[in-house]
């Protein structure tokens, strides 16, 4: 019974973990936009490029951290 238990347990903090990385890029990820919006002079196009590549990468690893959680979820409930 702790052997299942355990299992349980570990399932709940990779969830936790996936979920809290996924929010955190999230996160990263509109304040990396905020940044592209806000008018500065003097900013190189390449700069602007980075901005935007570096956001659409966080939002694009987020998704995928949600969607790991989301596997990890149908795999806890599918034990019980």
């Amino acid at each position: 019974m702790t052997d299942k238990t355990s299992v349980t347990k570990v399932l709940e903090d990779k969830i936790a973990d996936y979920k809290r990385f996924a929010f955190i890029l999230l996160a990263l990820s509109v304040f990396l936009f905020i940044g592209l919006i806000i008018p500065n002079e003097g900013v190189s196009q390449n700069s602007l490029l980075v901005l935007i590549g570096l956001s659409v990468s966080s939002l694009a690893f987020s998704a995928l951290f949600h969607k790991k959680a989301m596997k990890f979820q149908e795999q806890l409930y599918s034990e019980d």
